[in-house]
């Protein structure tokens, strides 16, 4: 974040997956946005009222078109 950005915005929670697949294989994307090679893995923020893991599945299909019903929940951070 750029440093006069910092406390102008606030605070949102976020979540992030890590998606596997059946080869114990780990996704992570190119952004296409970025001026250097950046990579990561399907993340955002949380709408006001959505729980994270609602948050986690809207992300994921908004960003690699991966539907709910194709995943499965394997572990989850505890609140923080």
């Amino acid at each position: 974040m750029k440093p006069h950005l910092k406390h102008s915005l606030p605070y949102r929670p976020g979540v992030g997956v890590m998606l596997v697949n059946a080869d114990n294989r780990i996704f992570v994307g190119q952004r296409f946005d970025s001026t250097v090679e950046a990579w990561q893995m399907p993340q955002g923020g949380i709408d006001d009222g959505e729980d994270p893991y609602t948050a986690a599945l809207r992300e994921l299909e908004e960003e690699t078109g991966v539907l709910a019903h194709l995943t499965s929940l394997i572990a989850e951070t505890p609140d923080c």
